[in-house]
């Protein structure tokens, strides 16, 4: 398994963010919420988004980037198959409480699994 995040494995068309958002199921905890639908496909896609007026920029892209780092490291534990949407409100942006919180409404969504082999 590569260990990058690919363009496949990102959720970026619009019909398909509008389908996730319209019929997926929902989760929160807080300072995150996940959304997410199956998508008949042999992996999951995934996207983050902040809330508006979620800071300046920096804080914005920040932000996304830790979201991606947090999938891309734990993708091999994430069920495959579906099209999951972090929306970040503000908060503490740094590594270990974003990861705390995104696996945590994993493992509640029932989408991660604490096993797996890492390639």
């Amino acid at each position: 398994m590569r260990r990058s995040l690919t363009k496949s494995e990102r959720l970026g068309k619009l019909s398909d963010i509008k389908r996730t958002f319209a019929s997926g199921k929902r989760f929160s905890a807080p300072g995150a919420k996940l959304v997410f639908k199956t998508n008949e496909l042999e992996y999951s896609r995934f996207m983050v988004t902040l809330v508006r007026n979620y800071g300046n920029s920096i804080q914005r892209n920040r932000a996304k980037r830790i979201g991606k780092e947090v999938f891309r490291l734990n993708k091999h534990r994430i069920k495959p198959g579906f099209d999951i949407v972090m929306v970040f409100f503000p908060n503490e942006d740094n590594y270990l409480p974003r990861e705390t919180q995104m696996l945590k409404l994993l493992k509640k969504a029932g989408l991660y699994s604490s096993g797996g082999t890492q390639d």
